[in-house]
C-alpha cells in the first residue's frame, strides 16, 4: 500500500507551500480591513451597508475551502473599494494607512504588531461559520 503522502510529487508540495502563501497574505488582507473598519467606527463613523456582513462572508469563503483564489481576491477586493469612501470621511491619512497595510499583507511583509486588533473584538462579535462546502 502506498502512503498518501508519498503519492505527492515535490512539485505538488510546491503548489501547496504556494497556495498556503496566497490565502495567508488573503487572511491578512481580512484583517487589514477588519482593523480598518474598527478604526471607522472608533471615530464615530458608519460603515457602508452590510459591510460586517460581507466581511464575515469573506472570512468563511476562506476558510470554508470551496472558493478559488480569484473569488477570494475579488470579495476582499470589493470589500475594499466599499470601505474606501468611509475611511476618507475619517481622513485621508487613515485611507493610506489602510493601502499601506494591504499592500504588506499582499507583498507578504505584514508583521502581527502592525496593527491592533483588539478593538474588533465588540465588531466582529459573532464568528460562526454560515455554511461549509463538502466536496
Amino acid at each position: 500500500m502506498v502512503e498518501p503522502s508519498a503519492s505527492f510529487s515535490s512539485g505538488d508540495a510546491r503548489d501547496r507551500r504556494d497556495l498556503e502563501g496566497m490565502y495567508s497574505r488573503f487572511a491578512w488582507k481580512w484583517a487589514v480591513l477588519a482593523h480598518t473598519a474598527g478604526r471607522v467606527l472608533a471615530q464615530g463613523r458608519q460603515l457602508p451597508s452590510d459591510f460586517l456582513r460581507d466581511l464575515k462572508c469573506a472570512r468563511t469563503m476562506m476558510e470554508s475551502g470551496c472558493h478559488g483564489l480569484c473569488e477570494v481576491a475579488a470579495g476582499l477586493c470589493d470589500l475594499e473599494i466599499k470601505l474606501l469612501p468611509a475611511l476618507l470621511r475619517v481622513s485621508e491619512g487613515e485611507a493610506h494607512c489602510m493601502r499601506e497595510l494591504v499592500g504588506k499583507a499582499m507583498n507578504g511583509t505584514i508583521r502581527q504588531d502592525d496593527m491592533d486588533l483588539s478593538p474588533l473584538k465588540p465588531v466582529l462579535v459573532d464568528w460562526s461559520v454560515p455554511k461549509i462546502c463538502f466536496r
